[in-house]
This record gives C-alpha cells, structure tokens and sequence, in this order.
C-alpha cells in the first residue's frame, strides 16, 4: 500500500495504484495539461472508498510506503486505464521515475 500526499492532504491506496497516479500525473506535466484521476482508496476507519483528484502540470504529489493497512488494494482496470493514459498520443512520460526501489528512502526519513 502507498499513501499519496497532496496540498489538500493524503489518501491509502494500491502501491500500483499509486505508482500509475504518479507516471499519469508526471506525463501529464510532460505535456502541460490537467486531468482529474478517480482511483480506489481505503479511508483512515479502514473501510474502502474512492478518491478523486485533479493532476498534472501544477500538481504537488508525494507518494510514500504505507503500512496503515496490511491488505493491499487492487482495481486492474483503473490501473491499466492510467498506463494507458500515460502513452497517450503516442509520447510515452520520461523514464526518469520508474516507482521507488526496494530499500529507498521512506518519506520519514528526510529531515525537513
């Protein structure tokens, strides 16, 4: 599971989930354009919910290891909606970001 960070605050979601939102919302930059994502989320009481959020070009997105829930979310079809997205038009986001390594840095190791 993955918690992603925004302005407004953060949401618990799939680490796939979470990775797709992250190259969608990259791409999204890429191309200087906006869009607004609806993905599965598990709420701070446990129970399962949606979030929608608006990404791209001015978006401030953090997402981090979470272990706030041990069974991870899945929704293939959202998933796969967003790669999809990401190659829209035929130019694909920089490879730059490729999700995080195993053992990289986690958000509460930084000091700030």
């Amino acid at each position: 599971m993955k918690r992603i960070f925004h302005p407004g605050g953060s949401i618990v979601t799939g680490s796939d989930l979470a990775d797709a939102v992250m190259r969608y919302a990259e791409a999204l930059s890429n191309r200087r354009e906006t869009d607004v994502v609806d993905i599965p989320v598990i709420s701070d009481d446990g129970s399962p919910g949606r979030a929608q959020f608006l990404i791209g070009s001015a978006s401030q997105l953090v997402s981090v290891t979470s272990a706030d829930v041990l069974a991870e979310l899945t929704e293939t079809a959202t998933t796969e909606a967003l790669h999809r997205k990401v190659t829209r038009r035929g130019r694909p986001s920089s490879s730059a970001w490729a999700g995080a390594v195993v053992g990289s840095p986690q958000f509460d190791e930084f000091d700030y």
